[in-house]
């Protein structure tokens, strides 16, 4: 069963004139409208490569993944269902934290009708104490996400394109620990963020500094 933030994003994205959850394929899409088929994918993109492969063959597809950057955490009564207490959470997501998932889907960036979207939204996530959940949240599980408000779009039509999610201030050959310095992210983050823009062709790499690869944006072909 889709979440509620999933829900949100079918019917924004499917708007007055479209429609949700269409069958094509035999697959269901998220999303339908003006002959562009719109997937919304908040978890693994490993689960909907086959679905995206042959909905790809024949339509126009956007992979549509929403990226929380404001999130507030909301309590609920393991009784009622009751909103307990709310608070907004300190940790702030990045555009390149989509590669995490980019990671395991290169083969489909280059697709000639596969495109990225990659949505900037706030939203709550829903806490219920019910003894279930991680011990990092007191035994508390995740048991939805709402959307509150959508704050930017971002689409990716070539898979050079993806060179934007690059952090500012790189120079112009660079390293997985430069991506790591300049963008303040996760080592691993930053190695994800380098294998995937050379998979798909969106740097190159040149050379070693030390014991590192070096990296530069691909040059445009003629």
């Amino acid at each position: 069963m889709p979440s509620a933030l999933h829900l949100a994003l079918q019917r924004f994205y499917a708007g007055d004139d479209g429609a949700i959850e269409v069958e094509m394929d035999g697959f269901y899409a998220d999303a339908l409208r003006d002959g562009v088929i719109y997937e919304i994918q908040t978890g693994s993109f490993t689960a909907i490569r086959d679905k995206l492969h042959r909905l790809g063959k024949e339509h126009p597809v956007v992979l549509v993944h929403p990226i929380v950057r404001y999130k507030w955490i909301a309590k609920l009564d393991p009784e009622t269902g009751e909103e307990i207490s709310c608070r907004r959470s300190p940790k702030q997501a990045q555009l390149c934290e989509a590669f995490d998932q980019l990671v395991y889907a290169t083969r489909l960036i280059g697709r000639k009708r596969i495109s990225l979207e990659l949505i900037v939204v706030a939203a709550c996530e829903n806490w219920l104490d019910d003894g279930n959940g991680s011990w990092r949240r007191k035994g508390q599980s995740i048991i939805g996400h709402e959307l509150l408000a959508i704050l930017e779009r971002h689409r990716f039509e070539e898979p050079a394109d993806l060179a934007r999610l690059l952090p500012e201030g790189l120079p112009e050959q660079f390293t997985v620990p430069d991506i790591r310095e300049a963008g303040r992210i996760r080592q691993r983050l930053a190695g994800r963020i380098a294998y995937t823009l050379r998979e798909v062709g969106a740097i190159e790499y040149v050379g070693k500094r030390g014991n590192a690869y070096l990296y530069e944006r691909a040059k445009e072909q003629p």
